[in-house]
């Protein structure tokens, strides 16, 4: 092909005919500049086509993030619902005046001390803020759900975090107090049974929970906290779904 629009120049220049060669330039100036605009077309559909695909599989890892933090927040739920039962239940035993039942008591106060949290899976929120089509205005309710659903996951690990924090300054007190050297041995028991099943010391939990007041501050914000937290959980809940659904709204019209 070079070699064909190479030969009429050539031509035209012999002959001699300087208009119709300025007239032949021209037109081969516009048909490059053509195939230029055509290859960065092609090229910029190419590009912008691979951005789409990569945007797509970021929205597919968003909502299985969404869906593994629900069923670690549904998890959690009946976590801190038991956990609130059993407060509630040791506390009605020691306004009776008498621990029942030490195993109750012992589980209660561990499942207290383990100071668990929500901790919800980002991983698809850091990809897709790396992509330049996030800023885009056709995303904007997604950015404006995910930025929902984050305050939320923010507002309730606060919580969890102040409600452990306070846990931890209780329990430490309880240390210092000499709590755990009084009722080292069934705790022993509790969490190797098999091994120190055999021990002959035992322990007046309602006299231990009267001595020291922290362990009935520590089942009480439990108690207290468990209401706050769950309306947290199921606000997250809510605020995944409605993101879930928009991200499929969005894949839809691909």
């Amino acid at each position: 092909m070079i070699k064909f629009f190479r030969k009429i120049r050539y031509d035209l220049m012999d002959k001699n005919k300087t208009g119709k060669y300025l007239k032949y330039a021209i037109g081969e100036i516009i048909l490059v500049v053509i195939g230029i605009l055509i290859a960065l077309s092609i090229n910029n559909w190419s590009s912008l086509n691979k951005e789409k695909g990569i945007l797509l599989n970021h929205l597919q890892t968003i909502k299985e993030n969404l869906k593994n933090d629900e069923s670690q927040l549904l998890e959690m739920r009946e976590f801190r619902m038991k956990s609130a039962e059993m407060s509630t239940r040791i506390i009605d035993q020691y306004k009776s005046g008498i621990i029942e039942d030490q195993a109750d008591f012992l589980e209660t106060f561990m499942s207290i001390a383990s100071e668990r949290k929500f901790d919800s899976d980002q991983s698809g929120f850091q990809r897709i803020k790396s992509t330049s089509m996030f800023d885009s205005e056709e995303l904007s309710v997604i950015r404006e759900k995910i930025l929902d659903y984050n305050k939320v996951v923010e507002a309730t690990n606060f919580m969890e975090f102040r409600q452990n924090s306070q846990t931890e300054k209780l329990e430490s007190e309880l240390w210092s107090e000499g709590f755990y050297d009084e009722a080292w041995s069934e705790f022993r028991i509790f969490s190797n049974p098999k091994k120190y099943n055999n021990s002959k010391d035992k322990v007046d939990f309602y006299k231990l929970i009267e001595k020291h007041g922290e362990v009935k501050g520590i089942l009480l914000r439990n108690e207290f906290f468990v209401i706050f937290v769950i309306k947290q959980y199921d606000k997250i809940i809510e605020k995944g779904k409605e993101l879930r659904n928009e991200i499929d709204n969005y894949i839809k019209k691909k």
